[in-house]
């Protein structure tokens, strides 16, 4: 290809481009390479794959062949027909137990079981040992009698329910419930100014009191007045 001359205006006035070619000469090029790649060595490299794909490709296709034929040769038109049958018996069995399966009736989904029946077994079977404080009836509250306490019994009604749901998470379904409503809930009926303000120590017997690593005081609430609910 010849070399492409740009010429702006008149030579002497104007700006000239020099030539430049597209053809680099044969005699300029390095033996063996074109571009810069080593076209021997290339081919080289690609020679090996492609004998074993080629290979690979034959052998599967003698294989193929192979066992095409000893098929033919081992299944006689009675096994053959007996293959049929037997798979067509099959479909007809998975198809009909498919269908029966589609008309039953679902499994009834069985709803989880109480652990405790009633706000009262939880606090005296689990709160009150699992949530030990010291109480003493001034600056930390707590009445024996927490059934008497209106706003104590919905919220340690909340209590057991939320640890009921959250029981049935096995990874973090506890520290949830320490977390969001056991230390929530706690923290405001164990308080000064909280619903057991008027409790005080509990009288001469100071009922309401307890020592450093003893259980919350406890008392029993009338009979029937939590029944189970299980």
């Amino acid at each position: 290809m010849s070399d492409v001359t740009s010429d702006w205006g008149d030579d002497s006035d104007g700006i000239q481009a020099e030539a430049f070619g597209l053809d680099e000469p044969a005699a300029a090029r390095e033996p063996g390479r074109i571009l810069g790649v080593d076209v021997d060595e290339l081919t080289r490299s690609l020679v090996g794959p492609a004998i074993r794909q080629v290979v690979q490709k034959t052998i599967g296709d003698a294989v193929k062949d192979a066992v095409k034929s000893a098929l033919e040769d081992a299944l006689d038109p009675t096994v053959l027909d007996e293959l049929e049958a037997q798979a067509a018996t099959a479909a007809a069995r998975a198809v009909r137990d498919e269908l029966q399966a589609l008309d039953a009736e679902p499994e009834p989904v069985e709803e989880p079981t109480l652990y405790f029946g009633s706000v009262d077994e939880f606090v005296r079977e689990y709160l009150v040992n699992a949530y030990r404080r010291r109480v003493d009836g001034q600056r930390t509250m707590w009445a024996a009698d927490w059934w008497r306490y209106d706003e104590a019994v919905i919220r340690l009604e909340a209590l057991w329910r939320s640890w009921e749901e959250l029981r049935l998470d096995p990874a973090t379904g506890m520290s949830v419930w320490w977390r969001d409503h056991a230390d929530h809930h706690m923290s405001v009926l164990l308080s000064a100014d909280g619903p057991f303000a008027a409790a005080g120590e509990g009288g001469p017997e100071r009922s309401n009191t307890n020592e450093k690593g003893q259980p919350l005081p406890y008392t029993a609430p009338p009979d029937g007045m939590f029944p189970d609910v299980r």
